[in-house]
């Protein structure tokens, strides 16, 4: 199997005109390698740019379009300066525009995607090894948003970096202050230069303008074309030491039982408490960094969504707990949500995705020469009480590319000394026209617990994700026996083949249609091990465009099958038997633009659904009254009649954010499903204080609607009021 993992990946390089290493050349735009300039003292961050040091800093000014023309003449002038300050590097921005009054600025809330609004982005590349990098990105209300690097086609938008950022808007446009510390950054000693981009995005133009990387198949996140800013010298080492302590108070609400009448009784009383942790992190190398956490507490972390499942496989979760989200790229090993060798929900969350204590933790993770290191452990306590450990390495090949090894370690009751391990690969090429082809794969082994049956699982991917295509193909295999203790399997026993063949062709006039989206097959069809085809989506798409206001529209024809082996339940009392059932639907969807103050989006399936008719509707609306509020609203009905029963689900969401300043903001989040019956509303309160110190006040409540006599605002069924400040510190 290895050997065919190999073979495969040589006739790729081999049939490739040149990898992404030798791709460097000269880059876009030539002009002198700009230096930021070193200053003794600190700038007043308020977005003014009145400091004379800046007029001592070199001015990067060659931008070119990505959109809506490939490399054409910006149409409004964007000016970036840097100064090297004693405490960290300040990047100023002058972002001229003609029609200053037209300057969209919605967004207040911290994390907010700011998509909407003009905004400004940097990268930086502190270690220019063109794999890792952090994002920072301010609106014109300065409102802040940062990320990390994963690769050119994602991020991870859970990271939060310590970092601020000022604005002000004048008669010529707007300019920004954005002030990174030293310590957020990673970079060696000695440094003399870093890999930088910026990009600018004007929503009256629908406009994206980049300094490097500014051609379709590249983008931001395209390291290999980033751009080099020189001149640092003598910066300071890493902090000895970074501590966040956090101080909790909880007030928990009695838990009360519903009868048919509407009575109620008491299940538990009420109950208050406090609680203290702790979270340390030290420099174990200027780019190898270790963390360690003490009784971590996530009342601040978003809470899921509810879900209605309509079929006989797990509903996926993703991680929103930040000492899990924070560098969570080097855990990655495998089809993300089909069968991942890591998946950190599995530590500190029970099966019914409920808390389980966490008394300590332990992740290091970093560079160390041309290896990316990651190790993670954690006990946790409760009825659980069990240790895991997750080790990965990874060892630089080509420009972007990777081999890596991966193994966990768990001594859960359920499935004590369970072990996993794998090896896997990732290679990006740049063929033709500077089109990119990623060829990847991964092989992996469990053992379910001591003495307990071993399992394997391969797969083998080639991507060709460019502007005018996008085709993947990717098959994979999973035994009966592949259980990884720590990881997300969502299905068993089986071989998958599955891709794309995405077509996107620009017309020539685009004065409004920006690109057509045709495709020609998408697939995932799963057989068993034993020949016998268990499930499979096909699916075309005769008709899709993007329009040049951001409006898009897609039609989609689906052909899917279900061979259950055994009955399943739907829905409470309603039952799918074993068989094999093939039918067809038909999709509708339109999405708005989202540069506009409303967003409107809706989505209509119909079709059969086994052997009966369903229908299923999703619309959401978005509205934005700039710059305090923010209201979203999502609904999904499914209408279902088969022969075993006729039934309708109904999901509904309703969010608001009411911003007071970038630094003060409030959010609530209510979700109901009939399926649960229940209503659930998370309240929260974000101050920061300074930057990397939050006082968060978050109230948490579910209510029954079923029996419907039992439901009042005043009496929920449990709730939680939690109060936590954190403060950070660096020594």
């Amino acid at each position: 199997m290895l050997r065919l993992l190999a073979l495969f990946s040589l006739l790729i390089a081999g049939l490739s005109s040149r990898p992404a290493a030798a791709q460097q050349g000269s880059p876009q735009g030539i002009e002198p390698v700009p230096r930021v300039h070193t200053t003794s003292n600190n700038v007043v961050l308020d977005g003014r740019l009145s400091e004379s040091e800046w007029a001592l800093a070199d001015s990067i000014t060659e931008f070119h379009q990505r959109d809506p023309t490939e490399g054409g003449t910006p149409s409004e002038r964007t000016v970036v300066r840097l100064l090297a300050t004693p405490s960290g590097l300040v990047i100023g921005w002058w972002l001229y525009d003609r029609h200053a009054d037209g300057i969209v600025r919605t967004q207040l809330r911290r994390d907010a995607a700011l998509r909407s609004d003009d905004y400004v982005s940097l990268m930086i590349d502190g270690l220019s090894d063109k794999r890792s990098a952090f994002y920072f990105r301010t609106n014109s209300n300065g409102a802040l948003w940062d990320g990390e690097h994963i690769n050119i086609e994602s991020g991870n938008e859970e990271w939060d970096g310590i970092w601020d950022a000022r604005t002000q808007i004048n008669a010529d446009g707007w300019t920004v202050e954005m002030f990174i510390p030293w310590s957020t950054l990673r970079y060696p000693e000695n440094v003399s230069q870093m890999g930088m981009n910026f990009r600018r995005f004007l929503p009256r133009t629908n406009e994206e303008l980049l300094w490097r990387a500014w051609r379709r198949t590249e983008g931001l996140r395209f390291l290999d074309k980033e751009g080099a800013i020189a001149g640092f010298q003598n910066l300071p080492a890493r902090a000895r030491a970074e501590f966040r302590p956090y101080v909790l108070g909880q007030s928990v609400a009695t838990e009360r039982g519903f009868r048919l009448d509407g009575s109620d009784s008491v299940v538990t009383g009420g109950t208050n408490v406090g609680d203290v942790g702790l979270d340390i992190k030290i420099p174990v190398t200027a780019t190898l960094t270790a963390d360690l956490t003490t009784n971590p507490d996530f009342a601040q972390a978003d809470v899921d969504r509810q879900i209605v499942n309509l079929t006989r496989f797990p509903v996926f979760f993703p991680e929103r707990r930040p000492f899990f989200t924070e560098g969570a790229d080097i855990f990655s090993f495998g089809r993300r949500q089909q069968a991942q060798l890591f998946y950190s929900r599995r530590i500190g969350i029970s099966n019914s995705r409920t808390p389980v204590t966490i008394p300590f933790g332990a992740r290091m993770q970093g560079r160390a020469g041309d290896y990316q290191l990651g190790f993670l452990a954690a006990a946790t306590g409760d009825d659980e009480d069990a240790r895991s450990f997750v080790a990965r390495a990874r060892r630089d090949v080509l420009s972007r590319g990777y081999v890596g090894v991966m193994g966990t370690y768990s001594d859960r009751p359920t499935q004590p000394g369970s072990v996993a391990g794998g090896v896997d690969f990732n290679l990006p090429y740049v063929i033709g026209d500077g089109n990119n082809l990623v060829v990847l794969g991964n092989a992996a082994w469990t053992r379910d617990s001591i003495g307990g049956t071993t399992g394997s699982h391969f797969q083998i991917v080639a991507d060709y994700p460019n502007d005018h295509a996008d085709i993947v193909v990717r098959y994979d295999r999973v035994d009966d026996a592949y259980d990884p203790a720590l990881g997300f399997v969502s299905q068993r026993g089986i071989h998958r083949l599955a891709g794309s063949t995405a077509i996107t062709p620009r017309p020539r006039n685009a004065s409004i249609i920006r690109r057509y989206d045709f495709n020609l097959l998408n697939y995932n069809a799963v057989w068993d091990l034993d020949g016998g085809l268990d499930n499979a989506v096909f699916s075309v798409r005769p008709f899709g465009v993007q329009l040049q206001n951001g409006d898009s529209f897609e039609l989609n024809i689906f052909k899917l099958f279900d061979g259950p082996d055994d009955t399943f339940e739907i829905v409470d009392g309603v039952d799918i038997p074993a068989g094999k059932y093939w039918w067809d639907r038909v999709e509708l969807q339109y999405e708005g633009s989202n540069v506009r103050p409303y967003v409107f989006g809706a989505e209509i399936s119909t079709g059969n659904f086994y052997t009966g008719r369903r229908l299923d509707m999703q619309t959401s609306l978005l509205l934005r009254v700039q710059p305090h509020y923010e209201f979203s609203f999502e609904y999904e009905r499914n209408e279902v009649d088969i022969p075993q029963g006729e039934f309708n689900t109904n999901v509904a969401r309703l969010r608001a954010d009411y911003a007071v300043t970038p630094r003060l903001t409030v959010t609530g989040f209510a979700q109901y499903d009939d399926q649960s019956q229940r209503a659930a509303l998370n309240a929260r309160m974000r101050w920061t204080t300074s930057p990397g110190s939050d006082l968060y006040i978050v109230w948490n409540s579910v209510w029954p609607v079923e029996p419907w006599a039992a439901f009042s605002f005043a009496k929920p069924q449990r709730g939680a009021l939690v109060v936590k400040y954190t403060q950070y510190l660096r020594i």
